[in-house]
Order: C-alpha cells, then structure tokens, then sequence
C-alpha cells in the first residue's frame, strides 16, 4: 500500500531541484573560470546524478542527499583555498570569492541539517584542515561553519520533530485506541487500494463483518472495563488466526471488519475463530468491484440470516 508523504523524503525532493541553481554560475565558470574552478564545477555535477540514483535505488533520501551536501561543500573550499589565478581569470578576488563563500555557508547549513551532527563536524573538518594562505582565514571560516551548522541542526531537529508529530496525529487518527486495530476511517482510506490491487494482480477479495453477540450482556453485569477486555481478547484471537497480510479494523462498538485478499471462502476462518472465541457472529462478502456500504450491508445481512437460523 501507497505511504503518505513524510516530511524528509520531501524535504530531499526538494534538494534535488535546488541542488540545479548553481548552473546560474555556468557563465562564470564558462567565461573565466581556470583548472580549479573547472574541476570543482565537473566534480559537483558529476556527483549529483550518482547520488541521486542512489536515493531513487535505496530509498535512503536523506543519506544521499548528504552525500552530495559533503562534496558540495569540499568544491567550495577548494576554490576559496586555490590560488586566485586557479579559480578564476580577469575578476577581481572579492567579488567571485563573495559567491563562493555565499555557496559554502549554504551548503554547511544543509549539511548539518540533513546529515545532524556527523554534517557538523564533517564541514568544520574541512574548513579547520584546509591550506588557507592566511591562517587567520581557517578560523574565520570555520566560526562561520560552527554558526551554520547549528542553525541547519536546528531546523534538522524540528523536521524530525514534526515528522514524529505528524506519525503520532496519522496512528491516532487511523487507529482503534483499545484494540490497536485500525479504525473505520483507516477501512474508507485502504478499501479502494485492496480493490485496485485485487484487479491488478487477478486476485479476489473477501470482506468479514464480525459481530460480538453478547458484549452489552457483559457490560451490565460486569461493567464496561470487562467489556473493554473482551474486545481487546477477540481482537487479539483475530489478529492470530488471520493470514498475514489480511487487514483487520474495529469499525463500530462490537463490529469488526477484515479485507482479505486471494480469499475465496471465508469458512476456515469462521471455524479456527468459533474454536476460540464461540461468541460472534459473522459474515462475508465479496468486495471485488462494489463499493464499501455495499459490501458492508451485503455481510452484514449474511450475518444476520445466521443469527436467525
């Protein structure tokens, strides 16, 4: 099933279509850029569809971007520590050393925001053992290193911070508080996907509507925290006898409902659940093309026509 979109994996989009600006640096480097600038331009392009084909492969958005980020960075202080006529011919060293110096503490900044601590230390490693004419240059930069860092931490830490959140605010709004089941909003949202994949891959689907037959029996003669137990027990025994990779929600008070893909028949299960706990009734539906309220009422008349018999 589709994931909804968390916040770094976004975040890592986004950095592959900024990480394309510095080609606005193309006519410098074009018109009078030398060897280093040149071999600092090739490196940072030549990196760029490597690490990107690595997160497209594994999925680890977050470390390639890194990856990038790190040499991103090692090309601007391989310019601002090169001899000026390595860098560039016919500018003056203020103004191209001001845009790279611009383009480092950018890059610093997303780098400890990305990669967290390791990013920190990795750019005040670069900035404090580069070969800086000027000495007094190595730590210049690398206060300015340590300024960004922090900073990119500390929108790291509230990313991570917000992508928990917004984990926290999708399990609570998607699952069953007492049973950990999902819920009725979780069925609405997955039905159509178990219906798309069934067509997909040729498969059937079954839909199971479970009825707790004497729960409003259980919580007046024993209060409602017995009751709670005997749903938390049934949800439990449905969870261990269902296949894996069946979904199961608890949708209602003393209702409970499974998806069951490539399930033909629904009696097995009926019989190994009946085994454990005698005190529900259910029903079945083939849920291959009609829509949820149809193949809820479907199973929930089955169930009732066996609670007639």
């Amino acid at each position: 099933m589709a994931q909804d979109p968390e916040i770094w994996p976004a975040l890592g989009r986004l950095y592959w279509r900024l990480a394309l600006l510095p080609a606005v640096w193309f006519p410098v480097v074009v018109l009078y850029g030398g060897p280093v600038m040149l071999g600092a331009t090739l490196l940072y392009w030549a990196s760029l569809p490597v690490t990107y084909g690595l997160a497209r492969l594994t999925g680890r958005e977050r470390l390639a971007v890194s990856l990038h980020l790190g040499v991103a960075v090692f090309t601007a202080l391989w310019s601002l520590v090169s001899p000026p006529e390595g860098v560039v011919q016919g500018l003056s060293g203020d103004g191209w050393r001001l845009g790279v110096m611009a383009f480092y503490t950018v890059g610093a900044f997303a780098l400890a925001a990305f990669a967290g601590w390791p990013g920190l230390v990795l750019g005040l490693v670069y900035a404090l053992f580069a070969p800086w004419p000027q000495g007094e240059t190595r730590f210049l930069v690398a206060a300015g290193t340590v300024l960004a860092g922090v900073g990119g931490l500390s929108v790291g830490a509230m990313a991570s911070r917000l992508e928990a959140l917004q984990r926290l605010i999708r399990t609570e709004a998607l699952t069953d508080s007492l049973t950990g089941l999902a819920n009725r909003r979780s069925l609405e949202r997955d039905f159509p996907r178990f219906q798309a994949l069934a067509a997909r891959e040729g498969l059937s689907l079954l839909l199971s509507l479970w009825d707790l037959d004497n729960l409003k029996g259980i919580n007046d003669r024993e209060g409602h925290r017995a009751g709670d137990a005997h749903l938390v027990r049934f949800a439990q025994v449905l969870r261990e006898e269902v296949r894996e990779g069946d979904a199961l929600y608890r949708i209602g008070g003393d209702e409970f409902v499974g998806l069951h893909l490539g399930l033909e028949d629904g009696a097995s299960l009926e019989e190994r659940v009946h085994a454990r706990f005698p005190s529900v009734s259910v029903g079945f539906c083939p849920a291959g093309t009609q829509g949820l309220p149809q193949a809820l009422a479907a199973a929930d008349e089955q169930m009732y026509g066996k609670k007639g018999r």
